[in-house]
């Protein structure tokens, strides 16, 4: 799944930008994930010098370019949010173990971030 930007709030100052950790307003970016709480969905953009791992989101800032769901992307609904994301971060603790520096969760995630920048944009953008 691939999103453009829109616009770009920035998460500090609450003003809105032209460019933000390497996400600029008009970009193309794959969707690494979708988080949604309640009435807030988020979505973790990548792009290719977004520094690691990225921030969430407003999913109201970007418009959607391309509607394929990566082979392997799940969908889980726990502690009351749905996520739906690669099934190699969809594990409990993962996030955190990934900001722990956990062997196995920078890998997996390195892996997926690969695969996404990797995957050749939709026609005509």
């Amino acid at each position: 799944m691939r999103v453009r930007c829109l616009q770009i709030i920035h998460p500090a100052a609450d003003v809105p930008v032209a460019e933000y950790e390497s996400i600029r307003v008009g970009g193309v970016y794959p969707v690494a994930e979708m988080v949604a709480h309640d009435i807030e969905c988020q979505i973790r953009v990548l792009g290719p010098g977004t520094p690691d791992p990225g921030l969430l989101w407003d999913a109201a800032d970007f418009e959607t370019v391309d509607v394929r769901i990566p082979p392997g992307w799940t969908l889980v609904i726990t502690d009351g949010r749905t996520r739906l994301a690669d099934a190699r971060w969809q594990r409990p603790g993962f996030w955190t173990d990934y900001h722990h520096g956990a062997p196995r969760a920078l890998a997996d995630y390195e892996h997926v971030k690969r695969e996404l920048l990797a995957a050749a944009p939709p026609h005509g953008n």
